[in-house]
């Protein structure tokens, strides 16, 4: 009995044992483009996993981080309400219109309007001179 004979029947023995153990590698060799097919698609679905996964993992973190700063929002509001108003300072505006709050903003956007007119000429000038 040759040496390279026994060699090669013992490897084949092998595989051939390996692949009856392994049916689906086995057909893969044999169908090549189906098999890549489907190790693309199995790539592409692991790729989206991950993806899904790292971006669950990021809105956890996000949602750890902003939940103090939101708890204590109403805390931090409520202090600076009640600084404002120590210091006179309400910026509340009053949800009803009276007649006198109507005429004091109508004056004020005139005297800001003139005001405006005021710094357009002294830019225009200024403009002029350079």
């Amino acid at each position: 009995m040759d040496v390279s004979s026994s060699i090669d029947r013992a490897v084949s023995t092998y595989i051939s044992h390996w692949f009856e153990q392994h049916p689906y590698l086995a057909w893969s060799i044999a169908h090549p483009l189906p098999s890549l097919g489907l190790l693309l698609l199995l790539i592409l679905s692991l790729l989206g996993l991950f993806g899904a996964i790292g971006r669950g993992v990021e809105q956890i973190w996000l949602f750890l981080l902003k939940t103090p700063f939101k708890l204590l929002q109403p805390i931090f509001r409520g202090i600076s309400i009640v600084l404002l108003r120590i210091l006179g300072r309400d910026n509340s505006i009053d949800p009803t219109p009276t007649p006198e709050r109507i005429d004091i903003i109508v004056d004020r956007l005139q005297a800001l309007s003139q005001e405006q007119e005021k710094l357009l000429k002294e830019l225009a000038t200024l403009r002029n001179m350079d």
